[in-house]
C-alpha cells in the first residue's frame, strides 16, 4: 500500500503540472524554468550528500561498475529488440517517411532550439554540470557531518515540485500524442526500448545480485538521469540511485556518439531507441541531422512516452 501511495503521489504532482500548464500565464512564466532547474540542482546535491554520508570509499567502485554494466546491457538489449521488431514488422528501414515542412518545423520547435545548431560539446555540457553538482554534494557530505540531519523529507518535497514543473514543461513542448500515436512506429519504438532495457537489466541483476526488481527500476530510467537516480535515492538506496544516475548519463553519451554511425545502418531509427527518453530533447538535434527531419515526430513522441513512464515504473519496480 505504501508503494502504491508513493507512485500515486508522484503521478498526481505530474498531473497537476499538466493541469497548471493549461493556464497561459503559468505556461509562459519563465520563473518556473528557473525554479525547476535550481530544485533539480538541490536534489542532486543532496543525493551526493547522502551517498557520502551512507557509504564508504569502497562503494565508489561498486557504483561505477554497476553504472557501466547497466549502460552496456540496456543499450545492447534495446538495439537487439528493435532490430527484431523492425525486421519482423518491415518498418523503419532507410527510407523517408514523408511529412509536411510545417510538421517538421513544428516538431523542431518542440526541442526548444534550432535543429541546425548542434554541438556535441554543448549537448554534453548539461550532464557534466549535473555530475559536478552531485560530486560537490558528495564532497560536502564526506567532510561535513550534521548530527540529526536527514535530507529525506526535504528532498521528497523538492522531488514533488520537480515533477510538477516537468508536467508544465511537457505541455510547453507541444507534443501532440494523439496524432503521433496514429503511426505504428510510435508504438513499436518506445515498446522496443522498454522491453530491451528491462531485459538487458537482468544481466546486472545476475552479476551483482541486487534483486530483479531493483535492477528493473534502474533500467526504467530510460536515459532520464536527472529523475531516475533521484527517485531511487529518495526511496532509500543512495548507492543504487547514484549508479542509476551515472548509468543514464552514460546512456545519453553513448547515444550522442553512436547515432551518426547507427544512422548509416539498415534501421537508422534504432539510434532513437538508444537515446531513450532523451530523444525528445538533448539528442533530438543529432537525430534530425543524421536520421532526417522525417524522424523528428517519432523521436519526440517516443521520448515523451518514455518520460511519462519513468516516474511510474521506477518506484513500481523498486518495490517488487
Amino acid at each position: 500500500m505504501t508503494a502504491l501511495f508513493s507512485i500515486l503521489t508522484l503521478f498526481i504532482f505530474l498531473g497537476l503540472g499538466f493541469g497548471a500548464a493549461q493556464f497561459r500565464t503559468i505556461r509562459e512564466y519563465p520563473l518556473t524554468d528557473k525554479l525547476s532547474a535550481w530544485v533539480l540542482y538541490a536534489l542532486l546535491f543532496f543525493m551526493g550528500f547522502r551517498i557520502a554520508a551512507s557509504t564508504g570509499a569502497d562503494r565508489l567502485l561498486e557504483i561505477g561498475s554497476l553504472a557501466v554494466v547497466f549502460t552496456v546491457s540496456t543499450v545492447a538489449g534495446t538495439a537487439a529488440v528493435l532490430i527484431l521488431i523492425y525486421s519482423t514488422a518491415g518498418i523503419g528501414r532507410r527510407e523517408k517517411i514523408k511529412i509536411s515542412a510545417a510538421e517538421a518545423a513544428s516538431c523542431g520547435s518542440c526541442a526548444g532550439g534550432s535543429l541546425d545548431d548542434f554541438s556535441h560539446t554543448a549537448a554534453l555540457r548539461e550532464p557534466l554540470k549535473l555530475l559536478v553538482v552531485v560530486l560537490t554534494g558528495f564532497v560536502a557530505g564526506w567532510f561535513i557531518r550534521i548530527p540529526g540531519f536527514t535530507a529525506e523529507d526535504l528532498s521528497g518535497w523538492m522531488l514533488r515540485f520537480l515533477l510538477f514543473a516537468i508536467g508544465i514543461d511537457m505541455v510547453k513542448g507541444g507534443v501532440n500524442l494523439k496524432e503521433a500515436l496514429a503511426r505504428p512506429e510510435t508504438i513499436y519504438l518506445p515498446a522496443g526500448v522498454i522491453i530491451g532495457s528491462l531485459l538487458g537489466s537482468l544481466i546486472p541483476a545476475a552479476i551483482f545480485d541486487i534483486g530483479i526488481g531493483k535492477s528493473l527500476s534502474v533500467a526504467a530510467g530510460f536515459g532520464w538521469y536527472s529523475l531516475s537516480g533521484v527517485l531511487i535515492t529518495d526511496m532509500g538506496d543512495p548507492v543504487l540511485g547514484s549508479a542509476a544516475f551515472v548509468s543514464n548519463i552514460l546512456r545519453e553519451t553513448v547515444a550522442l556518439l553512436t547515432i551518426p554511425l547507427i544512422s548509416r545502418s539498415r534501421f537508422p531509427r534504432i539510434g532513437i531507441g538508444v537515446a531513450g527518453a532523451t530523444s525528445m530533447d538533448v539528442t533530438l538535434p543529432l537525430i534530425e541531422r543524421f536520421c532526417g527531419p522525417e524522424s523528428v515526430p517519432v523521436s519526440i513522441t517516443s521520448g515523451a512516452i518514455l518520460s511519462l513512464l519513468v516516474p511510474v515504473l521506477v518506484p513500481l519496480f523498486y518495490q517488487l
